[in-house]
């Protein structure tokens, strides 16, 4: 896949890079302020958000952290941002080595970059205080780690290093252990060693011992209720995970939020329509989702179906499902769409055709929010 020679790509990826821009006039939001609140307390030597301890997950208080500069609070949240959108380039390396393996025409490879890259979704949360970036980069890059045929040290280190920022990110991608399992597995007999040897044990809790220490800081917190803000408070509840389900299909709204999510914001990703929810599009853009991947026997995409159908799961048993929780998963859904067409013996062309068409409308969107955006924050001052 030579992405040099790929014009159409290229203009894409600067159109979109600019509609990035709007990231750094807009003020922080919501659960932005918190981690910022709680990346604050961080350097005074405590992981509070106010006055009491927080258990939200502590990597992206911990970037901003690193990056806050004294007296500067702008340059510091300019510097996060920043490597937030440089961290999900990363991410799309690994996207790219990953589409390489599979075996489709190289202009469907391209199309479903392209599609990745404009969606609406993804240009908010990629260059903004949320997780969605640190997410994207881990994500890709533990399934092709372990869809590669490599099982080395180094790659094994590299899967759970992920894995421990991955699961620090967002508590529900400690599910990514399930896959991460089977690689370790023939990590192990491809290596003929024994799980007890010293060597892999060593490795693995070097690794695993942040995660395990920080758990039991949860764990602590959570035990005594001193927890200012907890992801954790909607499990404590009665009928906690038939609530969860009943939310995460969509069934219920969850007092946590103001609208439905779950299956109905499915839809929501593909359709620029803020607050838009359709649990019948949703279905059927599931179900083609599904049709395309069924019965494909390639690595590669069997590790990034089983991943994004357990991830998907889990969001349902949360409770939750916003659009911006959905969006890492999306290069996935396009995958299986175009999948789904492929079998139903449509040509190449028309996909490519309609695709195109559907980022060119998604450009013009965007520029359309960054004019309003533009003229919000700096012409009306």
């Amino acid at each position: 896949m030579n992405l040099k020679k790929e014009n159409i790509f290229w203009v894409i990826v600067i159109l979109t890079l600019l509609s990035t821009i709007r990231t750094f006039i807009i003020p922080l939001q919501a659960d932005e302020l918190t981690y910022f609140n709680i990346s604050e307390n961080i350097l005074n030597g405590k992981y509070y958000q106010i006055n009491n301890p927080s258990t939200v997950s502590p990597i992206i208080p911990f970037i901003i952290s690193l990056f806050k500069i004294p007296g500067y609070p702008q340059l510091s949240i300019f510097l996060v941002k920043l490597f937030q959108i440089l961290i999900t380039i990363a991410g799309f390396r690994y996207l790219i080595l990953i589409l390489k393996k599979i075996e489709i025409d190289e202009k469907i490879k391209v199309i479903l970059l392209c599609l990745t890259i404009v969606n609406p979704i993804g240009i908010t949360y990629y260059s903004n205080l949320y997780p969605a970036s640190v997410i994207f980069f881990a994500f890709w890059g533990i399934i092709y780690y372990c869809s590669s045929n490599s099982y080395s040290r180094i790659t094994l280190i590299k899967i759970l290093v992920m894995f421990v920022i991955l699961s620090l990110t967002r508590y529900l991608y400690l599910l990514m252990w399930i896959p991460i399992s089977f690689y370790v597995y023939n990590y192990v007999k491809h290596n003929k060693i024994e799980f007890y040897s010293f060597n892999f044990l060593k490795t693995f809790l070097i690794v695993i011992i942040p995660l395990m220490l920080w758990f039991k800081y949860v764990y602590n917190i959570e035990s005594i209720n001193e927890s200012e803000i907890s992801y954790f408070d909607r499990f404590k509840k009665d009928n906690f995970l038939v609530y969860s389900i009943k939310a995460g299909l969509g069934v219920i709204k969850h007092h946590e939020v103001s609208r439905i999510n779950g299956l109905p914001a499915f839809a929501s990703l593909f359709v620029p329509i803020t607050g838009f929810r359709n649990f019948a599009l949703s279905i059927i853009l599931i179900v083609a989702f599904l049709f395309g991947f069924i019965f494909n026997k390639k690595k590669a995409m069997r590790s990034m179906f089983y991943s994004t159908i357990l991830i998907m799961l889990g969001l349902i048993l949360a409770g939750t499902g916003f659009s911006r929780y959905w969006v890492t998963m999306l290069p996935a859904y396009y995958l299986g769409f175009y999948l789904a067409y492929n079998k139903l013996k449509f040509k190449d062309k028309y996909f490519v055709y309609c695709s195109y068409l559907l980022c060119f409308i998604y450009i013009i969107n965007e520029f359309r929010l960054n004019y309003l955006i533009i003229n919000k924050y700096l012409l009306n001052d």
